[in-house]
């Protein structure tokens, strides 16, 4: 495998299939360091596109070497803004992040990234050579569990959610609107080298969908 690509494999599954792996993983992972009580958290993305959205329909298209950048933060807490490059070739991918100032991540939701003193290079740069505006918030609510053996993560992604024509990272969550239907949870496995065997054989046991399409793709399907 290229150096510092993952595998990650999505699927969509049922509710029930979910709270079943809820019960299960615990026997086998550990929680993520960063939960609370809940055991989940919520995650917003604000994703760049150029002119010609080619992110999204390369993803439509099924185009295997793609990039995205985006914005992320945890919880709606402006404490922790990371801003991302995630690159995919076919099942394998890999990330690239640096940590912005809420100041910088307006500025670049205002599309101008040569207005970012805290991180004058590296990804805002890129942003700035490569033309890329705001173009989709997308919310949803994970569950994550982890373990050392194949450095293997398994996440839980449910109560997928955008707000149309919104491009604002801080916008209030409350006039967000529900992409999925309330059935559909988005089951994300994520490793190295290996999936340890004893994961596959309960992944085995949950009747699984491969997804065609992403969060991402989904969310920009609503514009």
């Amino acid at each position: 495998m290229e150096k510092n690509y993952r595998h990650e494999y999505k699927f969509l599954i049922s509710r029930a299939s979910a709270e079943n792996l809820r019960l299960r993983l615990p026997h086998f992972m550990q929680r993520d360091s960063h939960v609370g009580p809940t055991g989940c958290y919520t995650i917003r993305s604000l994703y760049f596109e150029d002119l010609e959205f080619s992110a999204f329909r390369e993803k439509v298209d099924g185009v295997d070497n793609r990039t995205k950048y985006r914005i992320r933060c945890y919880d709606y807490n402006a404490r922790l803004l990371k801003l991302e490059r995630k690159e995919k070739k076919g099942h394998l991918t890999r990330k690239e992040s640096q940590t912005i100032t809420v100041r910088d991540a307006m500025n670049l939701q205002r599309c101008m990234p040569g207005l970012c003193p805290d991180h004058p290079e590296g990804l805002t740069k890129e942003l700035h050579d490569k033309l890329l505006q705001p173009r989709i918030l997308v919310d949803y609510d994970r569950t994550p569990f982890v373990c050392n053996a194949g450095n293997t993560r398994i996440t839980l992604d449910e109560n997928l959610r955008t707000r149309p024509y919104s491009t604002d990272l801080f916008a209030s969550p409350d006039a967000m609107i529900p992409v999925l239907d309330d059935d559909q949870v988005i089951l994300e496995v994520k490793f190295d080298d290996f999936l340890p065997g004893y994961l596959s054989e309960v992944l085995a046991d949950i009747p699984r969908v491969p997804m065609a399409i992403s969060k991402f793709a989904f969310c920009m399907s609503l514009l």
